[in-house]
């Protein structure tokens, strides 16, 4: 699931104020600071939190950024519940990533590393952009709770101690609080639902903004996306030189050990190889490298289905020894 550079944001979010994320403005003669008790501050943003689940249920948008003495971390979300569908991007220095939920169907996320695009550009699949993984169970809350910054779970998220009360003369409020060295403010709107907050540590800081209303998501075009399974197969002929070389050594290795320092047998050395090889098959469940006998030993060989290059090895007995050669 997509969360890779995504989890250092939230990491850091969680680390800076214990899961809570519109600067506080500053408060002028005209407005109203009250003193809260933890338990005056849990019954004053009950109601919003109410509020805001409310009003987040026909759909919201969400941007959240981490500043600090490192590179800057941003991410937005959007979320359109007439659609079952989510969409989230997050970017950290020069890694950009996104991801689309869609209730129902699955998840899909841009493609994760250098070796997945190189594998779409060996497929000549240039333009792939996403890879899609099915998920017919997925739904849209199930998705949102597994680290989206939904309204309702900000304001969940250790928010029992005392602070302060200031209502401004357009009616929006912060309620500002000190979880242990962090000083939070929640920024709630004239109509009682939470509109921002911010989060400041030290030299970081960290900031969200709340939209409600409908939203629009659509999935990626169909010409940029490409399935798990067939991404799998892809990635694993980009790395077919390398598996091939390691099978065969490895295999080298197992009939050498095999024979207790006696004369390495040729049948034992056939059988080994066809085992390693079978097994590697298995485990990425292709029937990727081929084995065919040859003069005291065997040939091992897989041909990319793409560039049409051929890998091979061949594996002899010699005596006591396996002689490995690429041919």
């Amino acid at each position: 699931m997509f969360r890779s550079s995504r989890s250092v944001l939230l990491a850091t979010m969680a680390s800076l104020a214990g899961g809570v994320l519109v600067a506080p403005v500053a408060a002028s003669a005209a407005d109203t600071t009250t003193q809260l008790s933890a338990t005056q501050m849990v019954a004053a943003l009950k109601p919003v939190a109410a509020a805001s689940v409310a009003a987040a249920e026909g759909g919201w948008k969400s941007v959240v950024t981490l500043a600090g003495d490192s590179s800057p971390v941003s991410g937005t979300y959007v979320v359109d519940p007439s659609r079952g569908m989510a969409y989230e991007q997050f970017r950290y220095g020069a890694d950009n990533e996104t991801a689309y939920a869609v209730a129902g169907k699955g998840l899909y996320r841009s493609l994760p590393d250098a070796t997945s695009r190189a594998a779409v550009t060996m497929m000549g699949r240039p333009a792939v952009k996403y890879v899609f993984s099915p998920d017919k169970s997925l739904t849209l809350d199930e998705y949102l709770k597994d680290g989206a910054p939904t309204p309702g779970s900000v304001l969940s998220e250790d928010l029992d101690n005392a602070g302060s009360r200031t209502v401004h003369d357009d009616g929006s409020i912060d309620y500002v609080q000190v979880v242990e060295d962090t000083t939070v403010t929640l920024r709630v709107s004239p109509a009682g639902t939470l509109s921002g907050a911010h989060a400041k540590t030290g030299d970081y800081t960290v900031t969200l903004t709340y939209t409600y209303g409908p939203q629009t998501v659509e999935a990626p075009a169909a010409n940029t996306v490409i399935g798990e399974a067939a991404l799998n197969v892809g990635v694993w002929y980009v790395h077919l030189p390398a598996e091939i070389n390691q099978v065969s050594h490895f295999s080298a290795t197992r009939a050498r050990r095999a024979a207790r320092g006696a004369t390495v047998k040729v049948a034992s050395l056939r059988k080994i190889v066809r085992r390693e090889v079978s097994t590697f098959n298995t485990k990425v469940q292709l029937k990727m490298i081929k084995v065919k006998n040859i003069h005291r030993g065997v040939r091992v060989y897989a041909t990319n289905p793409w560039t049409h290059q051929t890998f091979s090895y061949t594996i002899k007995a010699s005596g006591k020894k396996v002689v490995v050669v690429r041919s």
